[in-house]
């Protein structure tokens, strides 16, 4: 029997005598005890109103390890004190919490619990320390407040409403050392499919046409000559990779092997050639073989700078549930491209079908190098064609 039963057969009780007895007094006592669960009920629903929790924090995405600080502040807009107030919500359990009162792993879970002793028309702050250790995205959208009820001992739930979102990136894999020119298929030289305007650059002004950027057009020459002129800039070229990540199935019923860990290795070393063409501002295009949005794997088209890197950094700490697709499929694709680009290939299985389709890609002229990740220290190794290899052994005779 909790309080509230307690109280309504107490008040029953002496509503009873006073109905044999007559007595005013025993009327009003056992109203007494009926009007404290009502007040308590209204209390309850209206507490959303008075309770108001603030959540602020200092990063919003962080690498693994990196401590984020989160200011909690609850305030109390009623002119009742909340003594002995309790805040509970509960973080994956990679994330570590400092500055909390109790700290417990339940379930998979790191429940945190904060106490707040709220005066009158006042608020109250707490400082904490999260530090993610696995990439992923750590996100609240409520938690539980437990104040001290108006009678008995039971705390009373308050779900007060919060929007907290933290993106954890991979940890980027150590790499092996490589030149990123050397596997380039056309060296420094310009190729048509690769060719670019460097707007650092200008050479001159030519007719406007169809198509043109409106900032591009040079509006000194277009008042002196009447009519529209646009500028012409340098060519230049830049290194152009294809990056194709293999992903695994995360368990192989006929092998009967989890591949978490070697897909996080991936991960790892897909974040590490994206912040190492990020330092060489190379431009390159992504392939995932995991499927996005009904199509049948996940292609991000060539870029380069910061916004393509935090693309390419959000997609990867994002991807937690996936439906893996054919690496073989993958790679018969680009092999009918027109272009001649650079493939490198990130993989913890280089199996016989793997190697049959480099094979191909390498007979298209195509250049490929496989970056393996099946051990814990990446291996670069690099593929190229019989003939072509033939044709130097004799030239260097």
């Amino acid at each position: 029997m909790n309080t509230k039963q307690t109280f309504h057969v107490i008040g029953f009780l002496l509503l009873l005598f006073a109905l044999f007895s007559g007595s005013s007094f025993l009327w009003l006592f056992g109203g007494f005890f009926f009007f404290m669960p009502a007040m308590q009920s209204w209390w309850i629903s209206s507490m959303a109103k008075w309770v108001k929790l603030e959540w602020s924090y200092d990063h919003s995405r962080v690498m693994p390890g990196t401590p984020v600080h989160v200011t909690i502040r609850l305030r109390n807009y009623s002119w009742l004190p909340l003594p002995a107030t309790w805040i509970r919500f509960s973080l994956p359990e990679h994330v570590s919490v400092e500055g909390a009162d109790e700290v417990r792993i339940s379930n998979q879970r790191t429940i945190v619990r904060l106490r707040f002793d709220l005066p009158m028309r006042q608020s109250a702050a707490r400082n904490l320390t999260l530090v993610p250790h696995k990439r992923g995205t750590v996100w609240l959208t409520e938690v539980q407040s437990e104040s001290l009820p108006l009678f008995g001992d039971e705390l009373s739930a308050l779900p007060l409403s919060l929007s907290f979102s933290l993106l954890v990136y991979p940890l980027p894999l150590p790499l092996p050392p490589f030149v990123l020119d050397e596997t380039e298929p056309d060296g420094g030289r310009l190729s048509r499919q690769r060719q670019q305007e460097d707007v650092t650059f200008q050479r001159g002004v030519r007719p406007y046409m169809p198509g043109d950027r409106m900032k591009h057009i040079h509006w000194k020459a277009t008042a002196k000559t009447g009519s529209l002129e646009t500028r012409l800039f340098e060519h230049t070229a830049q290194p152009n990779w294809r990056i194709v990540g293999h992903i695994l199935p995360s368990y192989e019923p006929l092998l009967q092997r989890h591949n978490d860990i070697v897909n996080e290795r991936t991960i790892s070393a897909l974040a590490a050639l994206s912040v190492l063409c990020r330092r060489k501002s190379f431009g390159y295009e992504l392939f995932l073989t995991v499927k996005q949005r009904g199509r049948e794997l996940y292609h991000l088209p060539a870029g380069s700078g910061k916004t393509h890197h935090l693309h390419v950094m959000t997609q990867l700490a994002q991807m937690h549930h996936y439906v893996t697709t054919s690496l073989t499929l993958l790679l018969r694709r680009l092999e009918d491209s027109p272009s001649r680009e650079a493939i490198l290939l990130v993989t913890s299985r280089l199996d016989e079908e793997t190697q049959a389709a480099i094979e191909r890609l390498l007979r298209r002229g195509h250049k490929v190098a496989v970056l393996d990740v099946s051990e814990e220290h990446a291996l670069l190794r690099r593929f190229e064609n019989a003939r072509h290899s033939n044709q130097r052994r004799v030239m260097s005779r």
